[in-house]
């Protein structure tokens, strides 16, 4: 099964799809008091065991949370549900990412809200979307200048390389994505990128998405394919590498990029 496969099946495969969960990560299923729900939840479970080969997969069941809703205590226990979900998982050093795909509109909401208030990712694709869209911290004013939450106990190793020669690719630009401005300028900002460069490679990226690379560099440090597209004539592909050479660098960068990227697209 290749990545258009799991574009296309539903939105939520292709949340997470373009999360890129590594086999240890845990995936929690927020699932409704529903009998559809329960349905769902269960057949992506088993599909994401199968295609995608992940293992720690929980299934939670939001109580109240149905088609005919309350006046909001149901929605108040959700969202006391999840706020303990997460500090559990940074009780025990795990960064967390909150997808808000599926569901009910009012589920989406209070993951927004929750999100928000503990200074958790969330992200948001629909089938028709060719990006994951991050929703934003609206205490920071400049996008590249957000951290997420889970960048606090990480520290990559400085590049060392001057700023002004760190994008390797050529000046033509009238074929480039509207974004790739932005987004050049952002990773010129970071001190633990080393190059960015084009390769056709990276064009299996997710379009307007981020992929750890197949290869690490001659350093032995991470890197990362880069894909913008508007269309056809308009898209790029880079591999960008990275100073970062333990699994915590890699998680770290790849979580940073891909909610800049989020943002900016």
């Amino acid at each position: 099964m290749n990545n258009t496969d799991l574009e296309r099946i539903s939105a939520e495969t292709n949340t997470i799809d373009r999360l890129e969960p590594q086999e240890t990560d845990a995936i929690f299923l927020l699932r409704s008091d529903t009998a559809s729900g329960q349905e769902c939840a269960e057949l992506l479970k088993a599909f994401l065991r199968q295609s995608l080969g992940l293992k720690n997969i929980k299934i939670r069941k939001l109580p109240g949370i149905h088609y005919q809703l309350d006046q909001g205590s149901s929605l108040e226990q959700m969202g006391r549900q999840l706020k303990q979900l997460i500090l559990d998982c940074k009780e025990q050093k795990q960064a967390v990412t909150l997808a808000a795909t599926g569901g009910f509109k009012a589920e989406a909401m209070i993951l927004s809200v929750i999100g928000h208030q503990l200074s958790v990712p969330v992200c948001y694709v629909h089938e028709q979307y060719r990006s994951l869209i991050y929703l934003p911290y609206f205490q920071s004013p400049d996008p590249s200048d957000a951290s997420p939450d889970h960048s606090a106990t990480v520290s990559l190793p400085f590049s060392g390389r001057p700023r002004d020669t760190v994008m390797n690719v050529s000046d033509v630009s009238h074929h480039r994505p509207r974004t790739w401005t932005k987004v050049a300028q952002m990773l010129k900002k970071q001190s633990w990128i080393d190059q960015v460069s084009y390769d056709p490679s990276a064009f299996s990226a997710p379009q307007n998405g981020v992929k750890t690379a197949r290869n690490k560099n001659q350093d032995g440090c991470y890197c990362f394919w880069l894909h913008l597209y508007d269309d056809e004539n308009h898209k790029i592909a880079v591999t960008v590498e990275t100073t970062g050479h333990t699994e915590q660098h890699r998680e770290y960068s790849i979580l940073f990029l891909r909610e800049q990227i989020g943002r900016l697209c």
